[in-house]
């Protein structure tokens, strides 16, 4: 659908009733959500209306779908066993089978770095036995990240480490909590250090070393921050090696314990 002259308020009135009556029946028919943030500008009603049509038509065919593997999904295309495959061919059989995926609205992402032939071998002994909805739809792509399958823990426990340290001392942030196990977000050693402090500067963050074993893991890291004592204009400064203990909680690695080195000097 062309975009409508700006002008034509009686076309544009029309469609966003239009677009109105389709949120309301994606609502009532799918339990679809709609969010409006205060300030933002509001979408053009022709943008609204394309847009609106896509998850019409998303919906329309879930509830009607059945669902495949992958492979077939993308008609079974020919393809040589990892193993069967010399080094300097990796590289060009890896590029025909993402543009096979691509063809048929398929994309596969990584998030950290894998060695070529372990996502071929991946795609080709995994992907393809996955299944999936049976939905072509004109745009719309079918995302796949290889972590999901095989995570890097070693990644997500430096990561999820850095990310729970950062917001600890953020006095003002209130998802503090999420990268820490319940009890210990409860505990007294989380409440009362971070309590004590009207507020915090982190200098210096360094992983040193990550340990892990099974669903528990132990971080040591190197850490440079100061403190200003609630009430007062005084000081604290901490640097020196510190640790955490983590757990593998629903999928999610979390602290359980941070140590902190003693204070250096005081100002």
């Amino acid at each position: 659908m062309p975009p409508l002259d700006n002008t034509n308020d009686d076309e544009l009135d029309k469609l966003r009733m239009e677009n109105e009556f389709k949120k309301m029946k994606l609502i009532l028919e799918h339990g679809a959500h709609f969010s409006e943030f205060p300030g933002k500008t509001p979408l053009d009603p022709t943008i609204e209306n394309e847009f609106l049509k896509h998850i019409e038509e998303f919906e329309n065919n879930f509830h009607q779908t059945e669902t495949i593997l992958l492979y077939d999904f993308i008609e079974r295309p020919d393809y040589i066993k990892v193993e069967d495959i010399p080094d300097d061919k990796i590289s060009a059989e890896l590029d025909r089978i993402m543009d096979i995926l691509h063809k048929n609205d398929i994309q596969l992402d990584t998030i950290c770095d894998v060695e070529e032939r372990e996502i071929y071998r991946f795609i080709t002994e995994e992907l393809f036995e996955h299944e999936m909805d049976n939905i072509r739809i004109k745009g719309m792509m079918s995302c796949f990240i290889y972590e999901e399958f095989h995570p890097n823990h070693d990644y997500d426990i430096r990561n999820h480490c850095e990310d729970a340290i950062s917001d600890y001392f953020r006095k003002n942030h209130e998802d503090h909590a999420l990268f820490f196990t319940r009890e210990a977000s409860e505990s007294q050693w989380y409440n009362n250090f971070r309590d004590a402090y009207e507020s915090f500067t982190l200098h210096k963050f360094e992983i040193t070393g990550v340990y892990i074993n099974n669903i528990n893991a132990s971080v040591y890291f190197e850490i440079d921050f100061t403190g200003t004592i609630e009430g007062s204009t005084v000081k604290q400064r901490f640097v020196g090696p510190g640790s955490a203990q983590m757990l593998l909680e629903y999928e999610f690695w979390v602290i359980m314990m941070l140590e902190f080195p003693p204070v250096l000097k005081e100002g």
